[in-house]
């Protein structure tokens, strides 16, 4: 056995009081352990966490109390992942005023948090690890945003809102937007350093075609980030 510190022995509590024996429908059956960090050696990247994942009616689950597993950040995964709800709000705005922003048109969806992520500009289902980053991810985009629009004098803007399941909490966790200009811009300059490449490697025989460049959009203070695909 192990002997439990104090501090441990409120987050182990808590992880096995909300998430091993509480039952609730609503939450996936899926439990998720944050590994301690290992002492960071020269050249690794010590940001990145091992993450352990089980089925709750599994027999092997770590120890409550396992020094290898680090408690409070396994007890913050666990909350983000199953306690709460996520909505990812797309809307194209325009700014008469400085104070007035009017909706011109939107689209609201509900999305899931993971902590790993795909690649956007890859069809492959190659996932990696992205913890303590979390990902909010739309994977039928392409068709979700197919008749979504933007044009001058207009903007894109993001907002992603979690809720307590109980819906005694409501918070934006995202906001941003990015003006039709400056998408206009990064577009055209990736779009034409991508044709010229794809002329270059066809030996002159590429004939063009629509291209789609994906754009990252920063959020406030430049915390997250919110990456979108664009197509003419």
């Amino acid at each position: 056995g192990f002997v439990v510190l104090a501090i441990e022995s409120f987050w182990t509590r808590l992880f096995s009081q909300y998430f091993i024996y509480k039952h609730d429908d609503s939450r996936d059956d899926l439990l998720f352990y944050v590994k301690s960090a290992a002492p960071s050696k020269r050249g690794k990247d010590s940001s990145k966490s091992e993450i352990l994942v089980f089925r709750k009616d599994t027999k092997n689950l770590p120890s409550l109390g396992d020094p290898d597993i680090d408690w409070e950040e396994t007890v913050y995964l666990n909350l983000i992942l199953h306690q709460f709800e996520y909505t990812l709000t797309c809307a194209v705005c325009t700014k008469p005023h400085e104070k007035e922003l009017r909706i011109l048109r939107r689209i609201s969806q509900q999305v899931y948090a993971t902590p790993s992520r795909r690649r956007m500009d890859s069809k492959g289902e190659t996932t990696e690890i992205s913890y303590p980053n979390i990902f909010f991810v739309i994977d039928d985009f392409e068709e979700t945003f197919k008749d979504f629009t933007v044009k001058d004098n207009e903007m894109v803007c993001v907002e992603l809102v979690a809720r307590d399941k109980t819906e005694s909490f409501k918070g934006v966790v995202f906001l941003g937007s990015i003006r039709f200009e400056s998408l206009k811009k990064v577009y055209e300059n990736r779009a034409s350093m991508a044709t010229k490449v794809a002329q270059k490697m066809s030996m002159g025989w590429w004939k063009g075609q629509s291209t789609v460049e994906f754009i990252k959009m920063k959020g406030p203070s430049g915390k997250g980030h919110a990456e979108m695909a664009i197509s003419r």
